[in-house]
């Protein structure tokens, strides 16, 4: 059962690697497909992808997020804490994700 999780973390990590060298091409469709492929591969073996990976792949189109290629990301700045908006190119598909304050302590002495 280990075996098999190896075996499919590291095929995710090649199609992977290869959407985005596809995506950087212009080759959308063909990038769509290896992502499409490797989901489909981590959910068979029961596999979480890494946060790196599943934050970089637009849930919409299925396309690899490369910012300047594929995203745009902007900073917005609210009262609590600002946010990371990114934006797909191709589809408008959009996701926000919270930048946490740290909290100073007040010096009362």
């Amino acid at each position: 059962m280990v075996f098999l999780r190896d075996l499919a973390l590291q095929r995710s990590y090649l199609l992977y690697n290869m959407a985005l060298e596809r995506a950087r091409r212009g080759d959308y469709e063909l990038a769509r497909r290896y992502i499409e492929i490797m989901l489909k591969i981590a959910s068979k073996a029961n596999l979480k992808l890494p946060r790196r990976i599943k934050r970089s792949i637009c849930r919409r189109c299925y396309v690899p997020l490369i910012p300047g290629v594929t995203l745009s990301v902007r900073i917005r700045s609210e009262g609590r804490g600002s946010r990371v908006v990114y934006k797909c190119l191709l589809c408008g598909w959009i996701r926000r994700f919270l930048i946490k304050n740290s909290r100073r302590k007040s010096v009362s002495e």
